[in-house]
C-alpha cells in the first residue's frame, strides 16, 4: 500500500514524479523508461541501475544537484531522505533556530546526500562523518562538484566513537543525524529473514549496498544504543540528538534506553513514502520539551469521514413510554431471534443504545429458510410413516437425505459469515451499534458500524430484516 498520504507535507514527493517527463528531459534516464502498448509508463524498481538514474535524476531536477552514486554503494531514496530533513526543519524551529545552523551527519556513505540536501536547500553548515575510506572519496567528490565545501566537511574517522570526537572539535552543534545500519550480519539481509512474516510481499526496490552501510554488530538498536551513551556525556553539547529506526519493533527497547539515561524528553515521528515506513527519534538533554513540538505529519494526515448511521422511523402512534417499550421489545426479540449477544449501553427516556454481536449471518435469506422447514417437516412426517421401527440395539443410523441438504442449506446461506470452528465458544464477527431516539411524537431506530473496516452491507440487509417483520407484526394486528 503507498504510503505518499502520510509524507510530510511539505515534501514535494507527496505527488508521484512524472517518469516520462523525466524520460525527455534526461537523456540517461530515458534508456530505464518504457512503454507499454496502451502508452503506459514503465519503471523497473527492481533494476538497480534504473533505481540509482532515478535518484541522481530527482536530485538534479528537484535540487539541481550532480551527485554521483557508487554501483557498489547504497542507493539513496529521495523522497526518504527529503522526510528526514524536512523533520530536522520542523525541530529547529520549534526551538528557534533560524540562522548558523550546524549539523553532524553520522555514517554520510558515498552518496553524502544528507548534507547536500540540507546545505543546498537550507544553506546549513554540515560536518558528514564516514568510516569507509572509498566512501569519504566518493563524498569529498560530491560535494566539490557541487561547490558546496564551504558549507559542507567530510571528516574520515576510525569509527571508535559516533559523535564524541566531533563535539569536541566544534563550537556548537545543533543537532546530528544518523540513518544506521539496520542488520546484525549478512544472512539478516536476505528478504526471507528481513520480512517479518513468511507471508509478507518482498521488497519492491532493489536493494544494493555495501556490507559496512547496513550491517553492524549488534544490528540498528546496538548501534543507536552507542549513540545514546554518547549523548549522555555530551548532555546539551547537542541541542537535538536524531536518529532514523528501521524497524518498528525496536522502538520500545530505544525509548527504554532513552528513559533509563534520563533524557530532558524525547519525540518519535514516521517518516512515510512509497511503500516503505520508517521513524524517527530525537531526544534532548536541554530544557526544550520536545513532546510539545509539532507533528505536521499526522496533522496533515486526514482522518477518515465518520459515516452517517442508518435511521429509519419506526411505525409508532405515540412516544409514551409503553409504546417505545413495546416497539423496543420487540426489535430486541427479533435480535435474540437471530442469535445476537444485546449488550445494554445506555437507556433512559428518550435514548436507549445498545451493542449486537453477532458470528453469523442469521438474518439473510428467511424466506427459504422458512420454505426448507417447512419441506423438511413435510418430508419427515412421510419418511414417519414408511420407515421401519428400529430396534435399540442397532448400532448403525439411520441419515436421510433431506438432513444432509438441510445442512448444506444451511451452511450456504451463512456463506458471508461463518461460526468459528472454536468448540466452546463462537468468536465475534460483527459488530454493530442499535440506538433508539425519541424526537417529539416520533422514534427512530439507528444502526452503524463500530469499526469502519465492518461491511456496512450487513447493516442495510439487519435493517431490512427489521422492517419486513414490523410489516408482518402490522399485518397480523389488522387482521
Amino acid at each position: 500500500m503507498s504510503m505518499n498520504k502520510y509524507m510530510h507535507p511539505r515534501n514535494i514527493y507527496h505527488k508521484p514524479p512524472d517518469f516520462k517527463e523525466l524520460a525527455v528531459t534526461y537523456p540517461e534516464f530515458k534508456q530505464y523508461v518504457k512503454l507499454d502498448i496502451s502508452g503506459k509508463t514503465m519503471f523497473d524498481f527492481k533494476d538497480p541501475d534504473a533505481l540509482r538514474s532515478l535518484s541522481r535524476t530527482l536530485l538534479k531536477k528537484d535540487f539541481d544537484l550532480d551527485v554521483e552514486i557508487p554501483k557498489n554503494k547504497l542507493i539513496p531514496t529521495i523522497p526518504l531522505r527529503l522526510n528526514y530533513i524536512l523533520w530536522i526543519e520542523d525541530l529547529m524551529d520549534f526551538i528557534c533556530r533560524e540562522k548558523d545552523i550546524k549539523g553532524v551527519d553520522i555514517g554520510t556513505g558515498a552518496s553524502c546526500v544528507y548534507p547536500l540536501l540540507a546545505a543546498k536547500k537550507n544553506e546549513w553548515s554540515m560536518i558528514a562523518t564516514e568510516s569507509d575510506k572509498d566512501s569519504v572519496t566518493f563524498a569529498h567528490n560530491n560535494v566539490e562538484r557541487n561547490n558546496l565545501t564551504e558549507l559542507i566537511s567530510i571528516v574520515h574517522t576510525s569509527g571508535d566513537t559516533l559523535l564524541t570526537d566531533i563535539v569536541d572539535c566544534a563550537s556548537h552543534i545543533d543537532f546530528c543525524m544518523c540513518n544506521p545500519p539496520f542488520f546484525s550480519n549478512t544472512q539478516e539481509l536476505h528478504p526471507f529473514f528481513k520480512a517479518r512474516s513468511k507471508n509478507r510481499p518482498h521488497p519492491k526496490n532493489a536493494f544494493v549496498a555495501s556490507t559496512n552501510e547496513v550491517v553492524a554488530k549488534g544490528g540498528e538498536v546496538e548501534f543507536i544504543q552507542r549513540l545514546m551513551a554518547e549523548s549522555k556525556i555530551l548532555q546539551n553539547r547537542v541541542l537535538i540528538y536524531t536518529t532514523m529506526v528501521g524497524q518498528k519493533r525496536d522502538l520500545p527497547v530505544l525509548k527504554k534506553t532513552l528513559r533509563d539515561i534520563q533524557v530532558s524528553s524525547f519525540k518519535e515521528t514516521e517518516f512515510c513514502q512509497g511503500n516503505t515506513t520508517r521513524w524517527g527519534l530525537a531526544w534532548t538533554f536541554t530544557n526544550y520539551d520536545l513532546k510539545k513540538a509539532l507533528d505536521l505529519v499526522k496533522l496533515s494526515a486526514k482522518p477518515p469521514k465518520c459515516k452517517a448511521p442508518l435511521i429509519y422511523q419506526l411505525p409508532v402512534k405515540d412516544t409514551t413510554s409503553e409504546s417505545v417499550s413495546n416497539m423496543t421489545d420487540t426489535i430486541l426479540t427479533m435480535f435474540k431471534n437471530l442469535k445476537m449477544t444485546i449488550e445494554e449501553v445506555t437507556r433512559n427516556k428518550m435514548h436507549q443504545r445498545y451493542f449486537l454481536t453477532t458470528s453469523s449471518n442469521t438474518w439473510s435469506h428467511q424466506r427459504r429458510k422458512r420454505r426448507e422447514r417447512m419441506r423438511q417437516t413435510s418430508e419427515d412426517s412421510l419418511s414417519m410413516q414408511d420407515v421401519p421401527e428400529q430396534n435399540d440395539n442397532d448400532e448403525d443410523e439411520v441419515i436421510s437425505p433431506a438432513k444432509r441438504t438441510i445442512e448444506d442449506i444451511c451452511e450456504n446461506t451463512c456463506k458471508k459469515l461463518r461460526l468459528s470452528t472454536d468448540s466452546d465458544s463462537s468468536r465475534e464477527v460483527f459488530k454493530f451499534m442499535c440506538a433508539f431516539n425519541c424526537d417529539q411524537d416520533k422514534l427512530y431506530l439507528e444502526f452503524n458500524t463500530l469499526n469502519e473496516d465492518h461491511n456496512r452491507e450487513y447493516l442495510h440487509q439487519i435493517l431490512q430484516y427489521v422492517k419486513n417483520n414490523i410489516c408482518k407484526d402490522d399485518a397480523k394486528l389488522a387482521a
